[in-house]
């Protein structure tokens, strides 16, 4: 097994989740932990390397990836440059701020069966970093993304996952090309190869459930954040694959924008009451079986209470993320300024 870590300016908290890799209940034997330095600025490869030396961990090492300068730096380089390093038949990826348990590389490995290409996890945010409504609310919404992604799946339509407890095998990735044809979009690490393993190869895709392979990371801090975060993974969905997936997300974003234009026509005086009523009960019914199985298998039941606000948020949220997406108004983090040459 080779778990990737792609890692741009992750100084601050890369220790985090090393010292969860260090930690393995999986037999390091079998193990390696490649750390791919993306260009960073502040010191983040000198970190890890502190750390690995310091810990003795033979089978850790840090890559140097450093672009020609013409093509995009984007997170699916890291780890195209990784994989040619790895030794792994199976491949485990995570990011550089998350925090991941004792035993997460053997659950991931235990829900392979011979068919089995791809694995996806569970994320959720820390709830010691939740330090107002505002985290509370990013956790509620992205549990309810995350088991949407699990609901796809177990019905046979694989959509969506994250990139932060990722697992394939090396043979399903090569079988589709790897990253090639959307390795110049800045997400879809997760999402798209998940799409291109389920449609164009015969191995089987799973989610894993297993409370003990949750990864944990870091919610952001502000909206301006948040706001380019949620753009960026809205961009991908206009790059899914087939025309049913297409006209399902279209169907959605009409949907919500119907509800957005019902709720201020009744404020106006102008849509009755009882067809905004019908319009929110169609939405929050589905809804909130999913999120309440979601926030169950997390641990967080204790979200709930935030449940209604988060459904009105939900809204506009989608119908601005939905714009910003489609158009690309969002910002990658910053692209490394180029060594002049001697």
């Amino acid at each position: 097994m080779s778990v990737l870590i792609p890692a741009r300016n992750e100084a601050l908290y890369i220790r985090s989740v090393l010292e969860g890799l260090a930690r393995q209940t999986y037999p390091a034997e079998l193990l390696e932990v490649l750390v791919i330095d993306d260009h960073s600025t502040d010191g983040t490869a000198e970190v890890a390397c502190k750390f690995i030396e310091q810990r003795g961990l033979h089978h850790f090492r840090v890559l140097s990836h450093r672009a020609d300068g013409i093509q995009p730096t984007y997170k699916k380089a890291a780890i195209t440059f990784g994989l040619q390093y790895a030794r792994g038949e199976l491949i485990l990826a995570t990011d550089a701020d998350c925090r991941v348990q004792p035993d997460w590389v053997a659950s991931m490995v235990r829900h392979y069966g011979p068919r089995t290409g791809l694995v996806a996890g569970l994320i959720t945010f820390e709830k010691r970093l939740e330090k107002g409504l505002f985290q509370k609310l990013q956790t509620l919404e992205f549990a309810g993304l995350v088991f949407a992604g699990v609901g796809a799946a177990g019905i046979g339509k694989p959509l969506i996952c994250n990139g932060a407890n990722l697992s394939y095998r090396r043979k399903a990735f090569d079988e589709v090309g790897g990253f090639r044809g959307h390795d110049h979009l800045p997400s879809g690490d997760d999402d798209l190869l998940m799409q291109n393993i389920h449609r164009k190869t015969d191995w089987e895709v799973r989610f894993n459930l297993d409370p003990a392979s949750i990864v944990y990371t870091r919610p952001v801090k502000t909206l301006g954040q948040f706001y380019n975060q949620r753009a960026r993974w809205a961009s991908k969905g206009v790059h899914y694959p087939g025309m049913s997936t297409f006209l399902l997300l279209l169907a959605i974003y009409l949907f919500y924008l119907l509800l957005l234009g019902a709720g201020a026509g009744w404020l106006a005086g102008w849509v009755s009451g009882r067809w905004l009523a019908a319009g929110l009960a169609l939405k929050v019914l589905p809804e909130l079986l999913v999120v309440s199985q979601a926030l169950a298998v997390l641990g967080r039941r204790d979200l709930l209470i935030y449940l209604p606000l988060a459904e009105l948020a939900h809204i506009p949220y989608i119908v601005l993320m939905g714009f910003a997406g489609f158009f690309k108004l969002f910002r990658w983090k910053p692209e490394p300024t180029p060594e002049r040459q001697p």
